[in-house]
């Protein structure tokens, strides 16, 4: 639905700490141009923009119907759960481009996988399990969200030869719970989304 928030976790880039990633995530941003594509990190101000990695999305209820209570329940246990979790650095890359959009992979991904599924663990027991009706797939940043139709041969060939490097480091210490908004943009064409910061949760207590 237009405008609607729901809650998510996600772990974000940061400038200062991942800036390596966050250089190669703006030098993909002119490939994009002639494509459907809009970007989700920053091209000029240094920051990451919208550049995340989606641990889950908590498809229960929509972030308005969350009172304070219900946020404060999540967050204390996902304090809980996640102290023993050390924090990682794994690496993000290539860019490639397919049907949903510009994205970087996570490898080695085990890591991510267990934060993942810790995080899901306490969705499962502090909303029920009709709360996980999202799978992301392998982890994955994304650099921008497709909103048409068109080939990307040429566009993962221009990403292959002109982006280098190819990977970059991503240290995940933290996660954060977000209040993530798509709004239909009628001049994209497309979905944008935004977020207001809930909650900040670190890896290892």
């Amino acid at each position: 639905m237009d405008g609607m928030s729901v809650l998510h976790v996600y772990a974000l880039p940061r400038a200062g700490v991942d800036d390596e990633l966050l250089e190669m995530a703006r030098s993909c941003v002119p490939l994009f141009e002639d494509y459907p594509i809009d970007p989700q990190c920053a091209r000029e101000d240094g920051g990451a923009g919208l550049l995340h990695l989606t641990l889950e999305m908590l498809a229960d209820a929509p972030a308005a119907d969350y009172d304070p209570g219900a946020v404060r329940e999540l967050v204390d246990a996902l304090t809980a759960e996640l102290a023993d979790i050390a924090a990682f650095t794994t690496q993000a890359g290539p860019p490639i481009a397919n049907i949903a959009g510009g994205v970087l992979d996570v490898w080695p991904d085990a890591q991510a996988v267990t934060l993942t599924e810790r995080v899901r663990t306490v969705i499962r027991k502090t909303r029920g399990e009709t709360a996980l009706q999202h799978s992301t797939g392998r982890p994955h940043l994304s650099l921008g969200y497709a909103y048409g139709e068109v080939s990307s041969d040429r566009l993962n060939g221009r990403l292959r030869n002109e982006i280098t490097p190819r990977r970059a480091p991503l240290r995940v210490d933290r996660v954060h719970l977000l209040d993530v908004t798509w709004a239909f943009d009628g001049g994209l064409g497309g979905w944008r989304m935004s977020w207001e910061p809930v909650a900040e949760i670190p890896l290892g207590g």
